[in-house]
């Protein structure tokens, strides 16, 4: 493990005699001790004996701990490590004391830190912190890192309290699953770019009055969602799922949500991030895949918003599985669902050329069809996969209505084509 030295810092090893430092610093402070594993040290004996057991760690070649030491003055401000491994890849854990806050120093302290592991061959770095502790989240989201899960579990063995766990990776290169969700994925990217509809986010001026009650949100492409449909949302844990883009999980914020997003689009994420900073609330971002499992704990949430985008995934069923499992017992799964009557039309909406059901991984056409288009790769499905598949995972159905595509010749003639759906986790 090398001496690392920044444009401020030094990383050291750690050494006889610090134990002063570390003590008086940030070890005996419960607000810096908050969120480590250990409790506030009662007595410099104790720090020195922690110290000491620390220095014998050094023997072994899989130990990376810095002392993080000021350049200028030589105080001794925290100490950054790898606080073990997760499937090979290091977790890096670190404390600041915390007259040093604020400042950038655990930043600069992860990102040489970052440097080190990858110039030692580590690809994928692990680092995990309590979704309240709003600072450390800041730091790793500065350094590159991607939220990918939340769960809630027990924090230590010091204390009894659960608290949400944010677990983020900073990955060597950009991750392709190979399959038609990149394609899906790349495609959503290029509608954002170009002014798609349902990626352009709300204005400040619609913040502000969603703050002041007057508000409302979509799951299909027209009317829109019953008021009655929410219950009071503040405090509520909310999971914005394939709804990125920034059109509703603001209002949901603006309304005293505890906001969460799941989307497979960069440009959605980004869009969510964007507009989060503009308004100062916390959005919890995640670039994720929503047919894999949700990476969030069992019954973490008390509410799911799904507009129409299932019509990018071939299996529903699934997707119904999960959200049952992520929510609360009583909550509630919002989703809006494509019924398949456009998959029939043609562009035009004027003849039918297609059977049901539609699915271009066995049907060469359809998929020329979607690619000419521009498309993506889109499935429809049947209300046995949509409603009943809800009713199958567990859920109690509470309302439905429909809707129809708000233009063209289907539009015209009143024939729905959309589904939006309450149901309840029984």
């Amino acid at each position: 493990m090398r001496e690392i030295e920044t444009e401020r810092l030094i990383l050291r090893h750690l050494r006889e005699g610090d134990e002063d430092a570390i003590f008086n610093n940030w070890a005996r402070d419960p607000e810096v001790t908050r969120y480590l594993t250990w409790n506030p040290h009662t007595d410099v004996s104790e720090t020195r004996a922690v110290l000491s057991r620390w220095l014998n760690e050094y023997s072994d070649p899989r130990t990376y701990r810095w002392g993080i030491e000021n350049r200028e003055t030589g105080v001794l401000m925290g100490m950054i490590d790898v606080v073990g491994y997760h499937h090979g890849n290091p977790v890096i854990g670190y404390c600041l004391g915390h007259a040093f806050w604020s400042n950038g120093y655990m930043t600069e302290a992860c990102r040489a830190v970052i440097a080190e592991l990858k110039k030692d061959g580590y690809g994928t770095i692990v680092i995990e912190a309590a979704d309240e502790n709003i600072g450390s989240n800041r730091v790793i989201e500065k350094c590159g890192f991607e939220l990918v899960g939340t769960w809630e579990e027990k924090y230590s063995d010091f204390r009894d309290e659960m608290l949400p766990i944010n677990s983020y990776r900073l990955f060597p290169e950009k991750r392709r699953s190979g399959d038609y969700n990149d394609i899906n994925s790349e495609t959503i990217d290029r509608w954002v770019d170009e002014d798609w509809e349902w990626g352009r986010p709300i204005s400040h001026e619609d913040f502000l009055r969603a703050k002041n009650g007057d508000w409302s949100v979509l799951l299909t492409p027209t009317r829109p969602v019953p008021r009655e449909w929410f219950p009071d949302l503040r405090g509520r844990r909310i999971l914005g799922l394939a709804s990125g883009g920034a059109q509703q999980m603001p209002v949901f914020a603006a309304l005293g949500a505890e906001c969460w997003v799941l989307d497979f689009s960069e440009r959605q994420i980004e869009s969510e991030k964007r507009v989060a900073r503009r308004e100062g609330y916390r959005i919890r971002a995640i670039r994720a895949d929503m047919t894999k499992p949700l990476p969030f704990s069992d019954g973490f949430f008390d509410l799911i918003f799904h507009p129409v985008s299932n019509c990018y995934v071939r299996d529903v069923e699934a997707i119904w599985r999960e959200c049952a499992r992520v929510l609360k017992t009583g909550g509630a799964l919002l989703s809006g669902l494509d019924n398949g009557v456009n998959y029939l039309f043609d562009e035009d909406e004027s003849r039918v050329v297609n059977f049901l059901p539609f699915d271009p991984l066995v049907n060469p056409g359809q998929m020329e069809s979607l690619e000419r288009n521009d498309c993506g790769v889109q499935f429809s499905h049947s209300i046995a996969e949509q409603i009943g598949g809800q009713l199958r995972a567990g859920f109690r159905l509470l309302d439905i209505y429909d809707d129809t595509n708000g233009a063209g010749f289907l539009h015209e003639h009143g024939v729905p084509t959309f589904w939006a759906t309450r149901a309840v986790k029984e």
